[in-house]
């Protein structure tokens, strides 16, 4: 209140400095005839009443002073153009005709004028003490942001404003050859993206902001790769940059930068349609897939979401997460390996739609344990497919991955056996290959290996795989579940492969801010150690036998051909045998040597 009180009597003051000021220039600044001097004297409280209560009826004096834009020029000319006309009627209620009329024009324009400095002069006081001491300062960071538009600015006034450190921005890039050599908010736009290794050499640049919203991976890479062996540190400008007036607009890149796509944007109606009052189940709801998933149903107008895992402690986080959003959600501790509990889920919630996700996935360790990969990937979903079957689900789900295919491993084998299960009870299945950041893969792995030693380990130098953001991944497996397919495999459009050696360079030149050399087994902050057992070359999606039709998603492909199930109830008799009598090796032998078909 002290502020606002302190505000009303500064404008109160410039209004009887802009009337006495404009007689005076009315008389060329000699003294004023006693006639005038008169009028002046009794109509300066009358003005100051009028303009200082239109300052603040039009909020100049709740303004924060250091805080000003040209939005506040219209509350200027406002203010200053009411305070005259309340005053006029004032005037001549008062003195009559014989006000003289030049000094009320003059008076309007020079209290819009200091009307204006008081409002801006906060601002201008803030900018110029920032570049004071932003010349004062001997090591300012210096800054180059690509891309002169609105979120060029964003990234500008942030650097300026709201860096944590001190920053000097010595310019723009552009790709508009109008733009060039032109400014923004004063700072030069110096050139174009062909022009970046030059401008970063002369200028010594020691971090370049991406601010440019349609900056896709490949522009990323492509910045990357220029400004990396300089020395250039790289930041982005998100496209959602978080609420709140301390959430930092700008971050460091990350590997999701370099290997996301530019995601499907996805009418959501379908999924409304498809889920909108139905009863929800998700297996392995505290995975990486099976809690995004969790995340995003519960988004969807459903009538109950409920949340099926065995680990209390990721069960707890993804219902604390979510809990209180649309749906109601359900937390149920239950392991899908005991048929008589999850039995008794199904008896009790009834169903309608079931996403199964729970299983085993890590490669080596079910090397290690056969036991436990047919346990839940076999036999748990048999266990989840028998208790929907008798429940009358008529959509389930099943999320697969790329391992399934030839399979060579315990992991991709038992998957196999979980997609053949369910297509044989006239469910479908999702296959796709890694999601960036869940729990095991590559990336979370290097992260950790720099921290401890840095030195990423590479399995093999030509080893490639599938990458999607789990996010995306997400939302294509909710758009294929909603096709409402019979017996059918959806294939999720990956792109092409990454290279992880390509991915281990990148992440090290990220990390030092300077290009990896290329060097093999002697490259220095890598280490090759050969595939780990279960683990292949590279990943496919399917076979060179197996075709693929489109669907109405994009991204999202189906096997195209009929599912046989033959002698797959034989061979589950015998590995759940196998199981029963604990027997690693023959478990071990079941599971590699069916080679079930995968696909049609």
């Amino acid at each position: 209140m002290k502020y606002r009180i302190f505000f009303i009597l500064l404008y109160a003051f410039a209004a009887w400095m802009a009337l006495k000021l404009a007689f005076m220039l009315r008389f060329y600044f000699d003294p004023l005839p006693f006639r005038y001097d008169e009028m002046l004297l009794q109509t300066l409280p009358l003005v100051m009443i009028c303009k200082a209560l239109a300052a603040d009826v039009f909020g100049l004096t709740r303004s924060m002073w250091r805080y000003a834009s040209f939005r506040d020029l219209k509350a200027v000319t406002l203010a200053a153009l009411t305070g005259s006309l309340l005053f006029l009627p004032l005037v001549w209620w008062t003195q009559g005709a014989g006000y003289p009329n030049g000094p009320l024009l003059l008076d309007l324009m020079l209290c819009f004028g200091f009307f204006t400095v008081i409002r801006f002069s906060g601002r201008f006081w803030d900018e110029g003490l920032r570049l004071f001491r932003g010349k004062d300062h001997q090591n300012p960071l210096r800054v180059l942001v690509l891309g002169a538009d609105l979120r060029g600015q964003m990234a500008l006034r942030f650097l300026q404003e709201g860096s944590p450190t001190p920053v000097r921005v010595l310019g723009f890039l552009d790709d508009d050859p109008v733009n060039i050599g032109r400014r923004l908010l004063g700072v030069p736009i110096l050139g174009s993206l062909a022009d970046l290794p030059g401008i970063l050499d002369k200028h010594l640049i020691q971090e370049l902001v991406i601010s440019d919203a349609k900056a896709g991976p490949e522009k990323i890479r492509e910045v990357f790769e220029m400004a990396s062996p300089r020395g250039c540190r790289v930041s982005l400008l998100p496209e959602f940059t978080g609420t709140g007036p301390h959430a930092n607009p700008i971050r460091e890149l990350k590997m999701s930068d370099f290997l996301g796509r530019q995601a499907v944007a996805l009418d959501p109606a379908p999924l409304h349609a498809a889920l909108g009052g139905m009863t929800v189940l998700v297996t392995g709801a505290g995975g990486s897939i099976g809690s995004e998933l969790c995340r995003q149903i519960a988004a969807l107008p459903v009538a109950r979401l409920l949340l099926l895992d065995f680990s209390e402690t990721a069960l707890f986080e993804i219902s604390e997460e979510i809990g209180g959003q649309n749906a109601p959600v359900e937390v149920l501790l239950c392991d899908i390996r005991f048929p008589e509990d999850l039995q008794a889920v199904f008896d009790r919630f009834r169903p309608d739609v079931v996403y199964h996700a729970a299983a085993c996935k890590h490669v080596p360790m079910m090397e290690s344990h056969p036991l436990d990969a047919a346990r839940t990937n076999v036999l748990g979903t048999r266990n989840v497919v028998a208790c929907a079957k008798a429940a009358g689900v008529k959509r389930l789900l099943h999320v697969s991955t790329d391992k399934v295919v030839e399979a060579e491993g315990i992991m991709g084998a038992s998957k196999a056996y979980g997609e053949a299960v369910v297509r044989s009870a006239g469910y479908s299945c999702v296959r796709f290959g890694n999601v960036l950041g869940s729990s095991g893969s590559v990336i979370p792995l290097f992260e950790k290996q720099w921290t401890r030693d840095g030195v990423l380990q590479v399995t093999h130098p030509e080893a490639t795989r599938y990458f999607m953001t789990i996010e995306e991944a997400v939302q294509l497996i909710l758009h294929a579940e909603a096709l409402q397919g019979t017996a059918e495999v959806y294939i999720l459009d990956m792109g092409e492969p990454v290279k992880i050696l390509d991915l281990a360079r990148q992440m090290i030149s990220m990390k030092r801010g300077q290009k990896s050399e290329v060097g093999g087994q002697g490259e220095e902050g890598i280490s090759i150690v050969g595939l780990r057992a279960g683990e292949r070359v590279h990943e496919r999606l399917h076979t060179e036998k197996e075709a693929l039709e489109g669907t109405p998603v994009p991204k999202v492909n189906k096997l195209s051909g009929v599912f046989s199930d033959a002698g797959l109830a034989e061979a589950l008799q015998a590995l759940e045998s196998a199981v029963a009598k604990r027997d690693e090796a023959e478990i071990r032998s079941r599971l590699l040597g069916a080679r079930l078909p995968v696909g049609p």
